[in-house]
């Protein structure tokens, strides 16, 4: 690979673009970030123009609709963001020879292996948000350009909308709580995805060896009532009048109004292999992380609530 001039990373607000945004320092010197105030996906006419004026030669695109339930509803918003820009962004950089990162999700899987998924896989998404990051991965394999695909799962981090947050605001308010206990995942904060990442690009930056798609995660796995359940006890004694109750994914789709309207894969976990070898060390287990990670997020969630 030629030498990394200027970086364009694109979602930089997002869980992982604001920890990615930290870092982009170690990758090139002339760097810009844009926000989605700042390059609204859903205008395809305006990416080309903003790839012209900055011309990068290597984009991060951490940018995405991620609200599983919500892109069943909006369908239309989520296939311009996750498919159509993906499509712009790529075709875009065959023509200019930008490199290309993107983030792409263990949802393109149907959950229902029961090993854990290696990138090659073959994909069978079951909801469409699944199916838009799937065809956004086709995408980018027909536009020829040079690109890194990193599949990531059940991302979480110190602010934001994501699995622990909600689940600490819901117990402060209920008494009675259903969690889901059949599906698997590994819960992976934003800000070691993004210490992996560079580390990745790194490597192929000086070894000029490009993997072409990557899973990245921590060890180990959990299902989300057990997750929660850890999660309370960090809570402490003025948040135990909460009860758990384990229910399984079906039932919970049924339970009403406030509950998921479309399915989940069951079984979330990533092959860790080929990250393992070609970065030449083992990933830490994610309750490691956890552990380090949770007093943080409890205290900004309960803040700004």
């Amino acid at each position: 690979m030629e030498k990394i001039n200027k970086v364009l990373l694109l979602g930089s607000n997002g869980q992982i673009g604001s920890n990615i945004k930290k870092k982009l320092f170690k990758i090139g010197k002339k760097n810009k970030c844009l926000s989605k105030q700042e390059l609204n996906l859903e205008n395809l006419v305006s990416i080309e123009k903003s790839l012209n004026k900055i011309k990068p030669n290597m984009i991060i695109n951490a940018a995405a609709f991620t609200k599983v339930d919500e892109a069943e509803i909006k369908k239309k918003k989520c296939y311009k963001i996750n498919v159509l820009s993906t499509k712009k962004i790529a075709d875009w950089c065959y023509k200019n020879n930008c490199f290309l990162v993107h983030y792409s999700t263990v949802y393109i899987f149907d959950g229902k292996n029961n090993k854990d998924w290696k990138e090659n896989n073959k994909p069978k998404p079951i909801n469409f948000y699944g199916k838009s990051k799937l065809e956004a991965e086709k995408k980018i394999f027909s536009s020829k350009c040079n690109y890194l695909i990193l599949r990531l799962n059940w991302i979480y981090s110190d602010y934001g909308n994501n699995f622990p947050s909600k689940i600490i605001k819901k117990i402060k308010k209920e008494k009675n709580l259903s969690i889901v206990n059949d599906q698997f995942g590994t819960p992976n904060h934003a800000e070691f995805i993004s210490n992996i990442s560079i580390k990745i690009l790194q490597k192929i930056i000086n070894s000029k060896i490009n993997p072409k798609i990557l899973n990245i995660s921590a060890r180990g796995k959990t299902n989300y009532y057990k997750l929660t359940e850890k999660i309370l006890n960090k809570l402490g004694s003025a948040f135990q009048s909460c009860n758990l109750i384990p229910i399984d994914s079906y039932t919970y789709r049924k339970l009403g109004k406030n509950t998921p309207i479309v399915k989940r894969p069951s079984n979330s976990l990533l092959n860790l292999r080929k990250l393992e070898n070609f970065l030449n060390v083992k990933m830490p287990y994610w309750d490691q992380i956890f552990e380090k990670k949770i007093k943080k997020l409890i205290k900004n969630t309960l803040k700004n609530y």
